[in-house]
């Protein structure tokens, strides 16, 4: 939809009041859901203004990446100048913007979709309806009627149909004006289940997670809320499992199976067949739970995504393959775990890890290093690493699934560097004759198994790569992990190639679930 060919929204806030505000373009954190979204030919207008690629991990669209404010605390928009208060990109501006001091957002119950009026604008504070409204606040409700009519003509329709996230979730401090009916007889009543996923929710998943004995890498909030400029997370308490939404422009999907929300737990004498999740007992606790959690499930999915093939469930470990299937559900494999002794990645002994070992041995002899944790100061460090190590792994050759990926990845290793503390993540990073050159963060996933999440290292110094990912291994060994899990290899077959070269005991099947 080419929103430069639509009918453009009327501006309602007097320029000179925007000048003088400090409120819009500005956010507080850098996962803010208020980040405007751009739809894919917004994306183009703006990058064709100026605005740097990378600040949109999601092509196809999705919310922008924000930049911390030089200014002053948190962040602004990358389309804003600080010193100015002018957008560098005004004229194209996303419809999400446009709309603003209106907002386009679900009803607190989800079942309608409803456009408000954001009292954080303080164009808005002052001129309000009242009890006693004044002549330019009865304007002001004239000119929203005249917006609803607007957003519900057939051309804007289709652009909330294309990317339904343009539809925020509902606030408490914006005020509802009316319903927008055709808009919410197009997109579909929004099961009003759902909750989004906050901060204060994460250490209640953070537990849940904890009592699965699966050694699967999804089992940990991490891998998936690091990629929050891509999704927004929802989630709702069904037939007594907690579970797990994730939303983008294409639809929802659960990313893991519906959790009980109270597992005993289980020690098995193997360790291999404990971090395997190979045990009996808990299989037979998590089963009976998921058939009526699996099916609401599935059925809100629906609701809400139409006919679209997106609704599924990810992630199922293979112990609840058969149960699955027996209920009529279609399972497709996924890319499988990497799961490794640590002992045998922390000490590279013997013949088969000789490579390896050479290449450590390489880089220890020609190199000043120091090996130390993450911290906050450095964050830009670290995104400057891995802007050169992003163009050194462009400059190969690379099919266009891998470059895409590479593109989303920045969004994902900020988040991680953000939110470190709160995800649980163990970060790493080594510094090479003063310089930080490579970087690492990682996961408990249970008392017996470590998680690699991702690892950063500049290509142009050998037996860097090997000398920091065995690093982590020997840390992980000492600390009483038995395995270490690095996840899949994403379908990428010099990953694959790599990832096999360190002799894994065991690769971990997981599938996603459809209906048939």
């Amino acid at each position: 939809m080419d929103l430069i060919q639509i009918t453009p929204l009327p501006q309602l806030v007097p320029s000179r009041i925007c000048l003088s505000c400090d409120v819009c373009c500005r956010f507080p954190e850098a996962d803010s859901f208020l980040r405007p979204y751009f739809t894919a030919e917004e994306i183009g207008y703006a990058i064709a203004r100026g605005i740097d690629p990378r600040h949109f991990p999601n092509p196809a669209g999705g919310q922008v990446t924000v930049v911390p404010n030089p200014a002053g605390q948190g962040y602004i928009c990358p389309a804003f100048d600080p010193s100015t208060s002018y957008c560098r990109i005004y004229d194209v501006r996303p419809l999400d913007c446009q709309l603003y001091p209106f907002t386009v957002m679900w009803s607190r119950d989800g079942a309608e979709v409803v456009l408000g009026w954001d009292a954080k604008c303080p164009f808005m504070g002052e001129t309000a309806p009242t009890d006693s409204p004044s002549p330019l606040a009865s304007s002001l409700v004239g000119y929203a009627e005249r917006i609803a009519r607007l957003v519900e003509r057939e051309e804007y329709l289709g652009t909330f149909i294309e990317h339904p996230a343009l539809v925020a979730r509902f606030q408490d401090d914006v005020t509802v004006i009316r319903v927008l009916p055709r808009l919410t007889e197009r997109l579909g009543r929004r099961p009003p289940i759902l909750k989004p996923l906050t901060r204060d929710d994460w250490e209640r998943w953070t537990n849940a997670l904890a009592q699965t004995g699966t050694a699967l890498s999804a089992y940990h909030l991490a891998p998936h809320l690091v990629w929050r400029s891509l999704f927004s997370y929802f989630w709702a308490e069904l037939g007594g499992c907690l579970c797990l939404f994730a939303e983008n422009s294409d639809g929802v999907f659960m990313p893991l199976p519906p959790l009980p929300l109270r597992l005993t737990p289980h020690r098995d004498r193997d360790p291999l067949l404990r971090a395997c999740n190979g045990c009996p007992l808990y299989r037979m606790q998590w089963v009976p739970r998921l058939t009526e959690a699996i099916g609401q499930a599935m059925k809100i999915m629906r609701e809400r995504n139409h006919r679209s093939a997106v609704t599924r469930i990810e992630n199922i470990p293979e112990e609840l393959k058969p149960e699955l299937e027996a209920w009529g559900y279609r399972l497709t494999a996924k890319d499988r775990d990497y799961l490794y002794r640590a002992s045998d990645l922390a000490n590279l002994n013997g013949d088969r890890y000789r490579s390896q070992r050479a290449a450590c041995n390489r880089f220890v002899r020609s190199h000043q290093f120091h090996y130390e944790p993450y911290r906050d100061e450095y964050r830009e460090a670290c995104l400057t690493l891995f802007a050169d190590w992003a163009a050194q792994q462009t400059a190969r050759p690379l099919d266009e699934s891998a470059r895409h990926m590479l593109r989303d990845c920045e969004a994902a290793h900020r988040e991680a560097m953000v939110c470190h503390e709160a995800l649980k993540l163990i970060g790493r990073v080594v510094r090479v004759d003063g310089a930080i050159r490579a970087y690492t963060f990682g996961y408990e996933r249970s008392a017996s198994v470590f998680c690699v999440l991702f690892e950063v290292a500049d290509r142009a110094i050998p037996g860097l790569a090997q000398f920091i990912f065995r690093e982590v291994c020997r840390e992980g060994a000492e600390r009483g992990y038995a395995f270490i899990n690095t996840m899949d290899d994403s379908d990428l077959p010099t990953l694959a190639r790599s990832k096999m070269a360190y002799h894994p005991v065991r690769l971990l099947s997981s599938y996603i679930a459809t209906e048939r």
